[in-house]
């Protein structure tokens, strides 16, 4: 009779800390386990915590399922297990995009060839890292405008060009996509024929579907043999 008291007492104290089991999913502090939900927990004290390692530990893992997931302790970030390879999952924080930004300088005014915008990664206001990378110093003019895509899908390329002193009379003028080396797209083109010097300004766009470490340049033409001062450059991509 003793030993059947153990046995009872066992049992109650297994069911008081075992979590609520249900044909359709496992609810945690809950017994309204909803229809839909495969795992069900309710707390205003405390949090889900997933497992939480370093890059070294999370590459290590031999085999992961898709769609698995890791708090990566390394850059603080949420990774995902997608296609075969680990990814940060940047989209809980922002659009991945890059943003370069320039005030004042130079704009050389020529026909041909189209001249990049100077542009580099001086000039980042912002840059999701695992998607972009921008090459060129201040003093690497060769590699102005140029951003390499990490990361193969569909991206909205924007860019402009401004001056507070543009010449008068007639003039052409052209924003050019460069994917690989190539001319790939027009952002803008256009004619215009001030009266005097004035501002002037334009911008464009285009969306395009880009492979992994394709090199992308956005360059400009504006008829004249001048130089005169600029108001500003930008360029933005964003991985739609």
């Amino acid at each position: 009779m003793i030993y059947c008291k153990k046995i009872l007492i066992v049992f109650f104290l297994s069911a008081a800390i075992i979590p609520t089991f249900a044909q359709k999913g496992v609810g945690i502090n809950t017994t309204n386990l909803d229809d839909g939900s495969a795992l069900q927990v309710e707390s205003t004290t405390g949090t889900v915590v997933i497992p939480r390692m370093t890059t070294a530990q999370m590459e290590a893992i031999d085999g992961p399922l898709e769609g698995a997931m890791v708090f990566n302790t390394t850059d603080n970030s949420l990774y995902l297990y997608v296609n075969t390879k680990w990814v940060r999952n940047v989209q809980l924080y922002d659009t991945p995009s890059v943003i370069l930004n320039k005030t004042g300088g130079k704009l050389t005014l020529q026909e041909s060839p189209p001249l990049p915008l100077p542009l580099n990664n001086s000039h980042i206001l912002h840059n999701v890292a695992d998607y972009f990378e921008v090459s060129g110093t201040g003093v690497d003019q060769n590699k102005n405008s140029t951003i390499k895509v990490l990361q193969e899908g569909l991206y909205l390329i924007t860019a402009g060009m401004s001056t507070t002193n543009l010449p008068a009379g007639p003039k052409k003028y052209k924003l050019l996509v460069f994917v690989n080396g190539a001319l790939q797209s027009y952002l803008t083109s256009g004619n215009v024929n001030l009266t005097k010097r004035d501002y002037w300004g334009s911008s464009g766009n285009s969306v395009l579907l880009l492979e992994a470490n394709d090199v992308v340049e956005i360059k400009y033409t504006l008829d004249g043999n001048d130089t005169i001062t600029a108001k500003f450059f930008n360029i933005g991509i964003s991985k739609l």
